[in-house]
């Protein structure tokens, strides 16, 4: 089996207001990792483009564990671990000083450049991707929910030309930052703890675990609208200390599901020195 291992130092420019790692510089990393693994294995960009083809992400979960930040170095290794007809599977962990940090899963698509629908993965890229070996076929865990109990929580937010990426698409990552706005939006009308008086209590809720898929394409200058709910089967406890769980959907203009996702939210404990991660 292919293994691809990437060096990271996180940046300053990469972290949030409490230290930690960003969760769209996260989810960048892991796709920074698979793409120079894809290179690795004799696929790189000039290649996809000579035959017209490119991988888009449909879903991608991710757990962290512990806490990274600001000149935090991060081992990411990653694998294939399956290939399906126009699909594939990879696994990220990530390691700083022999210590897990986090853990995520991709799925990609692969895809035609002329009309962006799914292609079949020819063998020699998969027998390639997975090093040779013969790659394994798993089934898909259940999608996360379109909806909660209940009324949600409304916010929009346009889209920007600085959120495409280099297909001309949302980046992935900025989707990641679409639901964090709108998450702590939620905390603050429900609760009161907006990001100041979160920060003046010396910590605030950051992403632990995400799920998200993404299911449709968004268009620039389009206005989206992130709809929240509680999620009480995430939640681990009710009040100030504990952890929160939330769904997430981001509808199109004419009401397409664009993007859904499930979250778990826990409190991180800035570091007294500014610019070291937040507490464990």
């Amino acid at each position: 089996m292919f293994t691809y291992q990437l060096t990271h130092h996180v940046s300053h420019a990469e972290v949030d207001f409490v230290g930690e790692q960003k969760l769209s510089a996260f989810l960048g990393m892991l796709e920074r990792a698979a793409v120079e693994a894809s290179a690795a294995a004799g696929y790189d960009a000039e290649r996809y483009a000579h035959e017209g083809k490119v991988w888009l992400v449909r879903r991608t979960l991710v757990a962290r564990f512990r806490p990274a930040g600001g000149t935090t170095e991060l081992q990411v290794t990653t694998r294939v671990a399956d290939v399906r007809r126009a699909r594939s599977l990879r696994e990220y962990r990530v390691e700083s000083r022999g210590l897990l940090v986090a853990e995520g899963v991709t799925d990609w698509v692969y895809c035609d450049l002329s009309s962006w629908r799914p292609a079949r993965i020819p063998s020699d890229l998969a027998h390639a991707l997975a090093g040779n070996a013969e790659p394994a076929c798993f089934a898909r865990i259940p999608s996360p929910p379109t909806h909660g109990d209940g009324d949600p929580h409304r916010m929009e937010r346009d889209v920007l030309p600085s959120h495409l990426d280099h297909v001309g698409h949302v980046n992935n990552a900025e989707y990641a930052n679409f639901l964090e706005d709108a998450a702590l939006q939620w905390f603050e009308d429900r609760y009161g703890w907006s990001v100041r008086k979160m920060l003046e209590q010396g910590r605030a809720l950051r992403p632990q675990v995400l799920d998200i898929e993404y299911v449709s394409e968004a268009s620039v200058g389009e206005t989206l609208e992130i709809l929240t709910w509680p999620d009480p089967a995430e939640s681990l406890a009710d009040g100030n200390a504990g952890a929160k769980g939330l769904i997430q959907c981001v509808l199109g203009k004419d009401g397409r599901i664009v993007a859904r996702s499930r979250s778990v939210w826990i409190w991180r404990q800035r570091a007294p020195i500014l610019g070291s991660p937040p507490l464990p």
